[in-house]
């Protein structure tokens, strides 16, 4: 007699009869036959011995469902939901047992099943997801999600026992069984009507012929295939799900993979969603195809809120992410659905500047789980790659696309994409050595959290729901689980790099054109000491800057302008060294030309520390060979020590020196930040600076920093203090202004309509500076109204009443603002930052003019691979008095690239100055096989109109008019990066 798979459904037992040849298992002619039996006391009795198998009786442990959306007013949903749920399981035999959610899931107990779940109410609408998982593993066998109308609850509860029935009554699956049209392994859904009453096993091509039940069940307990129960072959074409376990599919689903759920032990994120991550049956290859093994095995995650425009909205769109790794990489997978593909924004651009305007998925990973930074990955649809390094403070409750935090930060990692039908998939695969997190042999466990944009519905998506009701992003990650068996291998990298430089400028003194050039080399050198502590050295490093300076109008400004470090030594682990003030107390801009330099990063324990030293050849060169200075070096020291204490609170110390012959400058001091709940925070910092000059002269002052702020879901208001002694200097950073004692107090509210206005409302803010010799130099009263509107409209308007002290006189100012951003189209994007009103002439006799100021940028994309954009700012002031012109200032710049290929890249800049009636051109080719091996090849023009250049005596070297070039260079730079 034939082997049968055995079946149990509400006291229905299902015997498959013999097939013959060809029979349809699910056609007209059943192979099922029922038999109707009663179970004595299911409490008790959970077996029954039946000739051709074992029938046996569930028992669920039901947990409260939790309240996602955190709106108090729906708590007492969780409780009736379990309810019923238990009750209408208990109305079919199961035994049931009810629990508490919380933090933890009590697996590994003796509960066969336990069911979790959680709901979204929004508005009248309401999500309920419910999860059937393992009682000893924690395994996810089923995962059923049922939308409807908030008033509909108690039927929504009802699909949701029916949609889960299936999956808590079959004993195990039979092996062999093939995967049917729509991809299941011997597994098939009845149709809906009958969802709650049947399970159909289909037999395989043998009929029933040689099946067999797999392995020993305890009671009540799904046998879930494990890889070497099921061949490799039998999941073709079939995609993982949410959670669970391997191999049960269902038609037009995926099969189950690993455990998704809540963990034990997550510390500080207690009580956020957990998920595990499957180990990695081979690595994928990177192509944007989701057809490897791996990802039918990895862990899938499905189930996304927004976090804007509809906080705690079910997503509007589907989204799939995997996630598997093996002892050298974490793999992440991507399937970003589109119900109308048409709104998929995807351009083809340079790395990092997917952030600007496209559709992404970024995936921000807290290894240490300190809630201070995040690394972040982000692909877009053509699998460009953006990383960045997200510190802690930061929130993002007015953003229309993800948090992405310090884009100089770069990783090297793999990745691809592709637009599919429905929209688009991509693969990335990181490297744990690009990466730094706790030295540990165990299992890790990692804060996470998952991100989507969608442009075209300025919607955002997470993972781990974020509320506005905590000012802060990263506290509110969830937890990657399950990470273990990682490389204990040094990351060692080498990077040479070879640069040559033909360039060319006008004498002056002859109007002739000179030119020279020399080719150039250096080094740099990585090596992790451990997992988390790395340090770099550089030798004769090339410091060229490929990207240059924003431009900024340099007519009448008060004081000084500062420009961004942009150089690749400087900017990794710059994140380290940066406290949060009214000064920038380290600028590496300062090391004009380093020799050499070198740099220890890290964590160890709570504590976060940076050193940094460089030796600086600027100084020693000039022209005199007599010169004391002349072929000197300075030497630059850096030192920042961190403790972090809680969640985005630290108390740090820092230490500079620069040194130059018998002159010095050096800065000393510490600062804390404390979070005070989870919308309130103060900050503190004392610092102070010595200095002496090569004249023998000494000064030293200090600076005092304060401030307590709260941001709330809709009021927020901060109040701050400083002063910085008239004699704060220090030549390791840079210090806009001194003599000042200033306090500022702020407040704002906003309402979240949640509709086409997403956001709106006033603020108003105060301040009042005085300097050292108590007189009132500065004071300033505004209001502000923001909105932001759906389809990425945004608009600001202020007005401001100040005084400003200049020259001994008060100036009352009355200025106007106003600025919008409009991006409704892939196509076309286009921004305005208008201000105008009273302004202070800045001179030896200051009068108060006319003013006006403003930028205007439009960008252009006709096609992925062509973008082109313009940039327009402006500067202008009336003279009242005599109605006359003082100064009209405008610089137009427009940047324009093609990308050939994933790796080739052409871009140009024109740059036109209206005031200075200089002109400029830039082209680059660039050639880049990853983060850190690339090539460029550049040329660079500048000219200046002739009666503007004048000679050594300031008399006009030209007096024509026409154009006349002044500087020219022709580079190229090469850079390989050799990893260990």
């Amino acid at each position: 007699m034939a082997s049968r798979a055995i079946v149990l459904i509400g006291g229905t037992l299902l015997l498959p009869t013999a097939l013959s040849a060809g029979q349809d298992a699910l056609g007209p002619s059943s192979p099922f036959s029922e038999i109707p039996i009663a179970l004595e006391s299911p409490a008790t009795t959970s077996t029954a011995s039946i000739t051709a198998g074992v029938v046996t009786v569930p028992s669920v442990t039901v947990l409260r469902f939790r309240n996602i959306s955190r709106e108090a007013a729906h708590d007492w949903l969780g409780g009736g939901i379990a309810e019923t749920v238990a009750a209408d399981l208990e109305t079919l035999g199961y035994v049931v047992e009810r629990g508490e959610s919380g933090p933890t899931v009590p697996v590994g107990t003796e509960t066969q099943w336990l069911l979790t779940g959680g709901y979204q109410a929004v508005g009248s609408r309401i999500r309920i997801t419910a999860r059937l998982q393992d009682g000893m593993t924690g395994t996810v066998a089923e995962t059923v999600t049922a939308d409807g109308m908030l008033e509909d609850v108690f039927a929504l509860q009802d699909r949701i026992v029916a949609a889960l029935l299936p999956g808590g009554v079959v004993s195990g699956p039979v092996a062999g069984t093939q995967p049917d049209a729509g991809g299941s392994l011997g597994i098939d859904r009845a149709p809906e009507s009958r969802r709650s009453d049947v399970v159909r096993v289909r037999p395989n091509s043998n009929g029933v012929e040689g099946g067999r039940v797999l392995g020993e069940a305890a009671p009540g307990r799904i046998i879930l295939p494990s890889g070497d129960d099921v061949d490799a072959r039998d999941f073709t074409g079939v995609r993982p799900l949410t959670g669970g376990g391997r191999g049960v599919s269902v038609p037009g689903q995926p099969a189950t993979p690993a455990v998704a759920g809540f963990a034990a032990g997550a510390g500080r994120l207690t009580g956020r969603p957990v998920v595990s991550a499957a180990e990695a049956t081979g690595p994928p290859s990177i192509d944007g195809n989701l057809d490897d093994l791996v990802w039918r095995t990895a862990t899938r995650i499905t189930e996304f809120v927004q976090q804007s425009p509809i906080e705690g909205a079910p997503a509007t769109e589907d989204t799939d992410v995997y996630i598997a790794f093996d002892s050298e990489h974490l793999y992440i997978g991507m399937h970003a659905h589109y119900s109308n593909p048409g709104m998929v924004r995807a351009n083809r651009v340079d790395r990092d500047r997917a952030f600007f305007g496209d559709d992404t998925i970024s995936i921000y990973f807290d290894p240490f789980l300190d809630q201070q930074r995040a690394f972040v990955f982000t692909l877009n649809g053509y699998g460009v790659q953006g990383d960045s390094l997200m510190g802690g403070g930061g929130s993002c409750r007015n953003c229309t696309g993800v948090p992405r935090g310090d884009r100089s930060w770069d990783a090297l990692f793999d990745s691809s994409g592709r637009l599919v039908d429905d929209g688009w998939t991509a693969e990335m695969a990181i490297p744990f050595k690009s990466l730094r997190y706790p030295a540990n042999d165990g299992t890790h466990r990692w804060g996470f959290q998952i991100a989507r944009s969608i442009r075209d519905k300025t919607e955002t998506v997470v993972w781990a729901p974020v509320s506005r009701d905590v000012a802060g992003f990263l506290p509110q990650m969830g937890l990657l689980d399950g990470l273990d068996g990682l490389s204990t291998s040094r990351n060692l990298e080498f990077q040479p790099t070879v640069t040559g430089i033909q360039a060319g400028s006008l004498d002056r003194s002859t109007g002739a054109f000179n030119s020279e050039g020399q080719p150039e080399g250096g080094v740099n050198v990585k090596y992790g000491v451990t997992s988390n502590l790395t340090v770099d050295f550089t030798y004769n490093p090339d410091f060229s800057q490929i990207e240059s300076d924003r431009p900024q109008i340099e007519v009448n400004q008060r004081f000084p302008l500062f420009f961004s470090e942009l150089r690749p030594f400087f900017l990794e682990g710059q994140e380290i060294f940066d406290i949060r003030g009214p000064v920038n107390f380290i600028h590496t801009r300062t090391i004009v030309d380093p020799r050499y330099g070198g740099k220890l990063t890290g964590k160890v324990g709570n504590t976060t520390l940076g050193v940094l030293v460089a030796n600086d050849e600027a100084p020693g060169k000039v022209d005199d060979p007599l010169d004391r200075a002349y072929g000197r070096t300075a030497n630059t020291v850096i030192g920042r020590v961190r403790y972090d204490l809680y969640s985005e609170s630290h108390i740090g110390a820092i230490l500079t020196d620069r040194s130059f012959l018998d002159s010095y400058s050096r800065l000393a001091g510490m600062d804390s930040r404390f979070r005070v709940g989870q919308t309130t925070s103060i900050d503190f910092s004392a610092l102070t600076t010595q200095n002496r000059d090569l004249d023998g002269n000494v000064a030293s002052g200090p600076m005092f920093d304060g401030g307590y702020r709260h941001n709330g879901r809709n009021l927020s208001y901060s109040s701050s203090y400083y002063s910085i002694d008239p004699d704060f200097e220090t030549d390791v950073g840079f210090v806009r202004r001194r003599n000042i004692r200033r306090i500022r107090s702020d407040v704002g509210y906003r309402w979240w309509p949640e509709s086409w206005i997403i956001n709106w409302g006033p603020e108003f803010d105060y301040s009042r500076n005085w300097n050292f010799d108590e007189i009132l130099v500065d004071e300033e009263a505004r209001v502000r109204l923001r909105t932001t509107f759906a389809r990425n409209v945004s608009l600001r308007a202020d007005v401001r009443r100040e005084m400003e002290r200049y020259g001994g006189i008060n100036f009352d100012k009355t200025r106007y603002g106003f600025s919008g951003n409009v991006s409704t189209s892939r196509l076309f994007s286009v921004g305005a930052n208008l201000n105008w009103g009273d302004q202070v002439r800045y001179g030896e006799t200051p009068f108060l003019g006319e003013g006006s100021s403003g930028s205007l940028f439009m960008s252009l994309r006709p096609f992925s691979r062509l973008q082109s954009s313009i940039n327009v700012n402006t500067s202008r002031l009336l003279d009242p008095t005599f109605q006359s012109e003082v100064f009209d200032v405008k610089i137009y710049r427009a940047l324009t690239t093609y990308q050939f290929t994933d790796r080739l890249l052409l871009r140009n800049i024109l740059q036109h100055n209206s005031f200075s009636q200089t002109l400029g051109a830039n082209i680059l080719l660039t050639y880049r096989v990853n983060s850190g091996t690339v090539f460029f090849v550049g040329y660079d023009d500048r000219y200046q109109q002739g009666h503007l250049i004048f000679d050594d005596d300031d008399e006009p070297l030209f007096m024509a008019t026409d154009f006349q070039r002044t500087n020219r260079a022709v580079f190229t730079k090469i850079s390989y990066l050799f990893r260990y």
